[in-house]
């Protein structure tokens, strides 16, 4: 059963995930709808389809937050 927890203009929230280092990912792309499904999980537990303007987007935040974790501030050493 999926909870919807909140709803905003242009972003729905259905779940929360927490994920370990090991756990199996894939990807499909579907050329004609410009989208990518981003799957998680041995039996595909989770999945993210995604447009690929906001794919871009999710990129850039990702490298983004991978660069202040490999240089966290000094406050929070």
């Amino acid at each position: 059963m999926t909870m919807g927890l909140y709803t905003q203009p242009g972003v729905y929230q259905a779940s929360w995930i927490e994920m370990r280092s090991d756990v199996a990912m894939s990807y499909e792309v579907d050329h004609l709808n410009e989208t990518a499904t981003l799957r998680f999980g041995t039996r595909d537990e989770y999945a993210l389809t995604i447009g690929r303007g906001n794919l871009d987007q999710v990129l850039e935040l990702a490298g983004a937050a991978k660069r202040e974790l490999a240089d966290p501030p000094a406050d929070d050493l």
